[in-house]
């Protein structure tokens, strides 16, 4: 499946607890994600789980591991990538990357916050200036031990750095956020991210608002109660939505909005007004109207 069709139609509101690797399937890399990537990534604890690595199968093939990419890249708390030179033009004599491993930092750019994706290299040729920006980091895969630590440490920094709130799914799901949606958060926020929760009592208003928060991915169901009940459970991004409600829909004043001594409506493009038409006025007017103080809020518009 395409990358861009994935994202409409499966982008999820939920992060399994794992590590995207992208790099290289070669024999001579093998060494360096079984004895220092993988063993760092099972290091490496977040919100009391710990991580694994996926690393898509190479023996996928055509659209199948076209979408085993993307949702890895999608639905993994991180993604790390080696971008370590495969070698050297033998014209220009400058370095070259791989290629498919280029192709899936390309993709976690672009659906995923730059704090989210890790970069390792193993040497010290001149980096792509368009990734100069992206986080990344020198190892030398040759002392393991160390190697370990400092790609365990990294990943750790980038879970402490990435910042949920500022991710494009909850971006496009508070843009859509309704008073009752934003009720219902409120109300749900007393609950942590291993609780479940479920609707006692409310109004129609308010119980309208569940179907919408389940199609924006923040809360999923889980079961129904004894009286038959729905239950739901918070995802990664509700959660951040509902612990950072209050900054992401703010509640504003609204002024108090004074009645003019006469009202102003337009009509058919022509002003509304108090003053009797002319007699040419009555011919070429489409409308004409009068609007009393005691009718303005009735036009208001």
């Amino acid at each position: 499946m395409h990358p861009n069709t994935y994202l409409r139609t499966f982008w999820r509101s939920e992060f399994r607890p794992e590590v995207f690797v992208a790099m290289s399937f070669a024999g001579a890399y093998e060494a360096r994600f079984r004895d220092v990537i993988e063993p760092a990534i099972h290091g490496v604890t977040n919100a009391g789980r710990k991580l694994r690595a996926n690393r898509v199968d190479l023996s996928r093939s055509g659209d199948s591991i076209l979408s085993d990419i993307a949702d890895g890249i999608c639905h993994s708390e991180l993604v790390l990538a080696d971008v370590s030179t495969l070698g050297h033009d033998s014209k220009s004599g400058d370095s070259y990357r791989n290629g498919n491993v280029m192709y899936e930092v390309g993709l976690a750019l672009a659906s995923r916050q730059p704090s989210e994706v890790l970069l390792i290299r193993d040497d010290q040729d001149r980096f792509l200036f368009d990734l100069s920006a992206v986080p990344h980091k020198f190892v030398d895969f040759t002392d393991t031990d160390t190697a370990i630590e400092e790609v365990r440490v990294a990943l750790e920094e980038r879970i402490s750095e990435r910042k949920i709130v500022n991710d494009a799914r909850v971006l496009i799901a508070v843009a859509t956020l309704t008073g009752q949606e934003r009720q219902l958060l409120e109300g749900f926020a007393q609950y942590n991210m291993n609780q479940t929760f479920w609707l006692k009592k409310t109004n129609l208003a308010v119980l309208s608002a569940v179907p919408r928060l389940l199609d924006k991915g923040l809360i999923v169901a889980t079961g129904i109660t004894q009286d038959d009940q729905a239950m739901f459970r918070w995802t990664n991004l509700g959660y951040a939505v509902a612990m950072n409600i209050a900054s992401l829909v703010p509640r504003l004043d609204v002024p108090a909005r004074r009645a003019p001594s006469f009202g102003a409506l337009l009509i058919s493009g022509r002003p509304v007004s108090n003053r009797r038409p002319s007699a040419w006025e009555e011919s070429a007017a489409p409308r004409w109207a009068t609007v009393s103080p005691e009718e303005w809020s009735f036009w208001r518009f």
